[in-house]
Parts: C-alpha cells; sequence; structure tokens
C-alpha cells in the first residue's frame, strides 16, 4: 500500500515546495525577486529527480506511470527550469516581485503532473482544469486597472472551458458509473449503437482541451493572452503547457475513447487544417513579435493534429517530433528577446528592432537560426521534424494535406522573412542594452542541444520512440 503513493513524492515535493514559498512570503520581509526563484528550482530540481526514480509507480487506479508519462514530466521540468532562470534576470534587473510567478510555476508542474499519469478523468479534470483557471493569477501579473477587463475576460473563458470538460466527465459518469480510462474503453466497445450523449460527453473533453492548446478556431484568446504579458508569462506559456495538454490528448485518446475516434477523426482534421492556414496567415498579418510567433505556433499546433491521427506508432512519433522540434526553437526565439531590450524595456514589436544585428549580431544571427529551423529547412532541426510529417503522411497516403502543410509553410515563411528584413536590413532606431550573460549560455546551451539532435538523431529518433508506445 506504502509503495503506491511513493509515487506521488514528485507531487509532494511540489505541495511542499509551495507551502514553503508561501511561508517565506509571509514571515520574512526581506525578500528579493531572486528569493523565490532560488527556492523554486531546489523543489523543481529534487521532483524531477524524484520522477525519474519512480518512472513505473502507480496510484491505485487514478494515477498511472510508465516511461510515456514519465518523458512529458521532465520534458516539463525541464523547460519550466529553463523559463524560471530567463525570467529571474528580468526580475531582478527591474526589482519587481517575483512571488506570483515562481508560486504558479510550481502550482503548474503540479497540475499538469497529476494530469499526465491520469488514469482516470477526475484526476485530468483537476489537474487541467486547475492549471488553466490558475493561470489568471500569471496573466495579471503587472497589469494597470485599465487591463482589468482583459483579466475577466480570460477568467470567463477558463471557467466556461473547465465547466465544458467537468460536464464531459459527468455525462461519462452518469451513463458508465465509472470514469477509469479501461473501463471507458470497454463500456464504449461493448455498445454496438452509441447514443449521441456518448459522442456530446467525448466532444465536450477533447473540445475543451483543444482549447487549451489554443487550437483553432477556438484560438483566439491565445495570441490576446501572450501579446499582452509580461515576457516570463508569454515565454511560459508558449513553451511549457503545450507536452501536458498533448500529452493528455494521446493518453485518453488511446485508453479511453478509442472507439470515438473514427468518429471524430474528421473533426480533428478540419481542426487542424484551420490551425495551420489561421495561423500562417495571422503570423503576416501582426507587428507584435509575441503575436506572430503565437500564430506560427498555431500553425505548428495545426500541423501536429494532422501528423497525429489517426494515431498509431507512426503518427505518435512524427508528431511528437516535430512538436519537440518546435518547442525547442521556440524556446530559443524566447531566449532571444530576453536579449532585445533598451532603456531597462524588453522590445516587442518590430518597429522597436529595425537594425539590432548591427548592435547584437550574436542574438540576431541566434534568432535567424531559429527561425530557419521553425521553417524546417536543411540541415537544421527543424527539417527532422518536418521530415517526419511528411513521411507520415506520405504512409498514409493523405497528399492532399501534405499539400495544405507545405503551401502553408510558404506562407508562414513570408512572415519570418519580414522578422529578418527589419533585423537586419532596416536602419537601427534603439540603442540597445547590453545583455546579461545568461542569455548567452542559454541560447548556447539550445544550439548545442540541437547540434547534437542533427549529428546524432538515434536518440530521438529511436530511444524516445520507446518511451512514447509505451502509452498504447
Amino acid at each position: 500500500m506504502l509503495t503506491d503513493y511513493i509515487a506521488l513524492l514528485p507531487e509532494f515535493v511540489l505541495v511542499l515546495g509551495i507551502l514553503v514559498m508561501t511561508l517565506v512570503k509571509v514571515f520574512r520581509h526581506s525578500n528579493t525577486p531572486k528569493t523565490f526563484y532560488s527556492l523554486s528550482r531546489v523543489f523543481i530540481f529534487i521532483s524531477a529527480i524524484l520522477t525519474a526514480l519512480f518512472y513505473n509507480q502507480n496510484v491505485g487506479e487514478y494515477l498511472r506511470n510508465n516511461s510515456y508519462t514519465t518523458l512529458f514530466k521532465i520534458l516539463l521540468y525541464l523547460f519550466t527550469f529553463i523559463i524560471c532562470y530567463l525570467s529571474a534576470k528580468r526580475f531582478v534587473s527591474k526589482g519587481l516581485p517575483s512571488f506570483s510567478f515562481y508560486i504558479m510555476m510550481l502550482f503548474n508542474l503540479l497540475g499538469y503532473s497529476i494530469a499526465i499519469s491520469s488514469w482516470n478523468l477526475l484526476p485530468l479534470c483537476l489537474g487541467l482544469g486547475a492549471t488553466f483557471l490558475g493561470n489568471i493569477f500569471l496573466v495579471k501579473i503587472e497589469k494597470p486597472a485599465e487591463e482589468h477587463r482583459h483579466i475577466l475576460y480570460y477568467l470567463l473563458l477558463s471557467t466556461v472551458v473547465v465547466l465544458f470538460m467537468s460536464l464531459g466527465a459527468g455525462l461519462f459518469y452518469h451513463y458508465s458509473q465509472t470514469l477509469n480510462y479501461a473501463d471507458l474503453e470497454q463500456f464504449l466497445s461493448l455498445r454496438s449503437n452509441l447514443i449521441w450523449q456518448h459522442h456530446l460527453a467525448f466532444s465536450c473533453i477533447v473540445v475543451s482541451v483543444l482549447l487549451m492548446m489554443g487550437v483553432a478556431p477556438l484560438h483566439f484568446w491565445f495570441s490576446n493572452v501572450v501579446g499582452k504579458c509580461i515576457l516570463p508569462v508569454a515565454a511560459y506559456l508558449s513553451v511549457v503547457p503545450i507536452f501536458a495538454y498533448f500529452s493528455c490528448l494521446v493518453n485518453m485518446c488511446v485508453n479511453a475513447f478509442y472507439p470515438l475516434l473514427g468518429w471524430f477523426n474528421t473533426v480533428f482534421i478540419i481542426f487542424g487544417i484551420l490551425s495551420i492556414f489561421i495561423g500562417a496567415i495571422g503570423a503576416n498579418s501582426e507587428n507584435n513579435l509575441r503575436k506572430i510567433f503565437a500564430f506560427s505556433g498555431l500553425y505548428y499546433i495545426g500541423v501536429t493534429l494532422l501528423a497525429l491521427f489517426p494515431i498509431n506508432d507512426n503518427s505518435l512519433m512524427s508528431s511528437f517530433t516535430y512538436l519537440l522540434v518546435y518547442v525547442v526553437a521556440i524556446c530559443g526565439v524566447y531566449t532571444i528577446f530576453y536579449g532585445y531590450r533598451s532603456k531597462g524595456k524588453y522590445l516587442f514589436n518590430l518597429d522597436d528592432i529595425k537594425g539590432v544585428a548591427t548592435q547584437r549580431p550574436f542574438l540576431s544571427a541566434a534568432l535567424l537560426v531559429f527561425m530557419i529551423s521553425l521553417i524546417g529547412t536543411p540541415p537544421l532541426l527543424g527539417f527532422l521534424g518536418k521530415l517526419s510529417v511528411i513521411n507520415s503522411l506520405v504512409i498514409g497516403h493523405r497528399y492532399a494535406l501534405l499539400a495544405v502543410v507545405l503551401f502553408s509553410m510558404l506562407i508562414l515563411a513570408y512572415a519570418y522573412l519580414k522578422i529578418i528584413t527589419v533585423v537586419y536590413f532596416e536602419p537601427r532606431s534603439n540603442a540597445f542594452d547590453i545583455v546579461d550573460r545568461g542569455v548567452y549560455l542559454c541560447m548556447f546551451i539550445n544550439i548545442i542541444l540541437m547540434l547534437i539532435a542533427i549529428i546524432n538523431p538515434k536518440y530521438l529518433m529511436h530511444d524516445v520512440e520507446l518511451m512514447l508506445v509505451a502509452v498504447f
């Protein structure tokens, strides 16, 4: 009995971290912006180690851990740690409080960790619902009073999403008397005629997860939030949560709702195509750098959906590879954003970074490398992701979808070309501040990891595949 709960040690450590940070906030009055980063990184590191140690421990019928769940959890910890490290530079340089940001990093890791290991709709809804609703505390960080309407809009949206997901789980429990994944799959498989209430329940849950991911036509909230938040929050929302949503979507579709996938597969394709076109076109319509990459992220999520469904070994590996390559590149892009600063202000409009290459050539060259990788140009890592998607679509004889993916990439590439033109060929309009060495360190590590994956893709294409198939 006790061994079952040993698997919860990583989550207990995160809870302990939240309590400790709260006590420090309340009772210690000499806190600095770096205090809560120093605390959070300790608990994140310990929790990550424990997650790796207890990778195959289960907790009753509610939570199950295997190589699949551990892979996504470790990725969450890794990228959260990177974002926390970069964000500390911003809070320290401005001398602003960081408690809300770092305590939400631990809270979200806790919620995502529970959701990823979920083998039951109850902890899934609790984990994803609590984090999506709780992100209101991230959105409101340093927001002036005149932007409270924007915050209330997100609060209303997140509440509706959580209610929809809860409705779907409630309907399944009403008709099947269970929320366990295996029992739900058996219940759905044994019914020759599924009633419309089953389809409605499935739609409520899946559409809610897709809205959290920011998939079109449910994307309207993401670009607005990312474009108006402070840089640490924008970076976090663009990089980290997508791993949790993707892993949960695959897990519940494979192990709970597989009998319904044939009915819903066309909807996934429609969502994917809409995301691809809206993302590519939307990126060209913006001058806000964060919104440009938010819309480009919509394109990559759309391609990921097209490559993922119908779910099998090959499609899962292709979609995961494409998603991971995208996240690595977008993490590099946001690292560069931390270096684009003038008079203490982090710049996010195209006009603000005109001619930046003349004063910050290394940062601008790295930005160019990351964008070329996002386009999927060989020999960069992005080509490996694009090649895996092309391979998956060709094997499935889905040539029309392949044409959509490649044509839309040409539209998206024009948005990247606009950025390159501004950075390299426009006269400089600002004097840029000295870049923190931590930014160069993260940029260097990111590029080194890309080079390792390019030179020896065995770890990504073979070893990771063995971890992914554990979901089946």
